[in-house]
């Protein structure tokens, strides 16, 4: 008699095969956004000597302002969402939660920021430019104020990123001691990691690789590289695996016989 086998529905299959796609996406995109933003120069210069200055020239390119810290924002859900894949690539563990949570913290602080880049920056700098004696010299201290709060200094770009990339470090090298990530997986990672944890960027530099500034966009192009590795094995496991018969074939018929009496046949 047939023996049959466990078959996967379609439907479980093709969500396999969508959530390793979304996972490459995910791994991929965090590292590369950043440093496109850099590399096409669509981010607001500031050229301005004074706050005041600045001010104008962030109220005149509101929109772009919006838009690449929009972009920056997506990154960093794209970063929260490749901490929860790495977690996903060995069973639960004491580690490998806290080093869940200190990633979370990490990107969601440096989301958080960038969040508030996109629409209160902007905002103040449009209501202060119109604002008749916003950016007169009386009221130097309050440009000067806006623009350290809302561009100069800002740690939790810096702060909120480098936790981030602690996170992922841990993850990775936990990931890599459990068999979960390949050597040549992990190693660009953590070297990424790194790499912006002694730059400490705020991943805002990604796509700099000049050599006076240490070279902080190897630090992309090292995430992507891990990215990219392990987004490949993914997808490969979720739609390169040949689909698996309905049925096997019949087992040897069982012989039952008494000891010393042998089986008659028909």
């Amino acid at each position: 008699m047939a023996v049959d086998e466990a078959v996967t529905p379609p439907g479980q299959t093709l969500s396999r095969k969508l959530i390793a796609l979304a996972k490459a996406v995910c791994l991929i995109g965090f590292p590369a956004i950043p440093a496109l933003i850099y590399l096409s120069g669509v981010h607001p210069s500031l050229p301005g000597p004074t706050s005041a200055d600045q001010i104008r020239q962030i109220a005149e390119q509101s929109v772009r302002w919006t838009q690449v810290h929009f972009a920056f924002s997506v990154a960093g859900f794209l970063g929260l969402a490749t901490l929860f894949i790495m977690r996903g690539l060995v069973p639960s563990s004491i580690p490998l939660q806290i080093a869940t949570a200190i990633g979370l913290i990490g990107g969601v602080v440096f989301t958080g920021t960038v969040l508030m880049e996109v629409s209160v920056i902007p905002e103040l700098s449009l209501a202060c430019r119109a604002s008749p004696g916003c950016l007169s010299p009386a009221n130097v201290s309050f440009a000067d104020e806006l623009a350290n709060q809302g561009w100069r200094v800002l740690p939790g770009l810096t702060l909120g990123g480098g936790i981030l990339m602690v996170g992922i470090a841990l993850l990775s090298a936990i990931a890599l001691a459990r068999g979960g990530l390949r050597f040549w997986e992990a190693a660009p990672m953590l070297a990424g990691c790194l790499i912006e944890l002694t730059q400490n960027t705020g991943l805002h530099a990604w796509g700099n690789f000049s050599l006076s500034r240490g070279m902080p966009g190897l630090a992309a192009v090292a995430l992507l590289a891990g990215g990219l590795a392990l987004s490949v094995r993914l997808v490969r496991e979720a739609w390169g695996g040949r689909p698996r018969s309905s049925t096997s074939a019949s087992p040897p018929p069982q012989i039952d016989a008494s000891p010393g009496e042998l089986p008659t046949s028909t």
